[in-house]
């Protein structure tokens, strides 16, 4: 079993022993049919990746190349529209996309948003955080963020993962990443790895050794029709983690394709589906 399993299997048994229920409060997720869908929740949690192995789950299938399709239409495309998704055959925006194919002014529209100056020319986040990282590394303002209020209204859905810090120490690059709001069976498991590869990708383009991954969670949950599956898949074995190729020819975070990204090795146990809240 990985550490990345260990960690994941306690934070999931923290829930389900201390989690507090929201059943007594007219809740704005539902399922498909319309009924509410509840969570038991515990509040602000800190998982600490220490960056010797890929923080993917074993004892489930977490799909490869999906959370790394998603991170690309942030931080390459840097665009909301989701036909870069369809492009891919990707399908996990089409519940909040608007008539437009379209999420609004949200992650990815942030991210290619001009918004800060350099060198006597507006640029964006990305933009600036791989510049100052480059040439100002011991610096404590490297973040990027997708909560822009003034933004908020346009948005179809709110950021979950909305905010990064980044740090060098010692020729490592040390990423922590915040979310406001966790789903631990369907989310989080995709979430981790994807933010992972992100780290890989802008230590290399910044010619800088790996270091530690923290995500600071704020509601940590897992959803009522979530609760079976999840206790069935603390019932399954782990393996070994797997291990991540990143293409040592990028040298640009502009440059990079899914083609460039592979995950060799990864053991893992079954399938396990759930419906997803809306």
């Amino acid at each position: 079993m990985s550490k990345t399993d260990q960690i994941y299997n306690q934070l999931v048994n923290d829930i389900l022993e201390n989690g507090i229920w929201d059943k007594d409060q007219n809740v704005r997720t539902k399922w498909a049919d319309g009924t509410p869908a509840h969570t038991k929740s515990i509040i602000g949690r800190q998982l600490h990746f220490d960056g010797t192995e890929v923080p993917i789950l074993t004892t489930k299938y977490v799909p490869p190349k999906t959370p790394i399709i998603e991170a690309l239409w942030f931080f390459v495309g840097k665009t909301s529209d989701c036909s870069y998704l369809d492009e891919h055959n990707v399908k996990i925006w089409k519940e909040w996309a608007n008539a437009d194919n379209h999420i609004g002014k949200s992650y990815g529209y942030q991210a290619g948003k001009k918004v800060r100056q350099l060198n006597g020319a507006m640029v964006d986040q990305i933009d600036y955080l791989i510049h100052q990282l480059r040439h100002n590394p011991a610096s404590r303002r490297h973040m990027t963020t997708w909560w822009n209020i003034d933004d908020l209204d346009q948005m179809e859905l709110e950021p979950c993962w909305h905010s990064t810090q980044w740090l060098v120490k010692a020729g490592k690059l040390h990423l922590i990443v915040t979310s406001r709001s966790a789903d631990v069976f369907l989310g989080l498991p995709f979430n981790i790895y994807q933010y992972y590869v992100v780290l890989r990708a802008v230590a290399q383009v910044t010619n800088l050794e790996v270091g530690t991954m923290t995500c600071n969670l704020g509601d940590v949950h897992i959803y009522d029709r979530h609760i079976d599956i999840i206790q069935e898949q603390m019932a399954l074995p782990g393996f070994q983690a797997p291990t991540l190729w990143v293409n040592p020819n990028v040298k640009e975070m502009n440059d990079f394709t899914i083609e460039d990204f592979k995950l060799v090795d990864y053991k893992h146990g079954p399938k396990l589906k759930a419906e997803v809240a809306i």
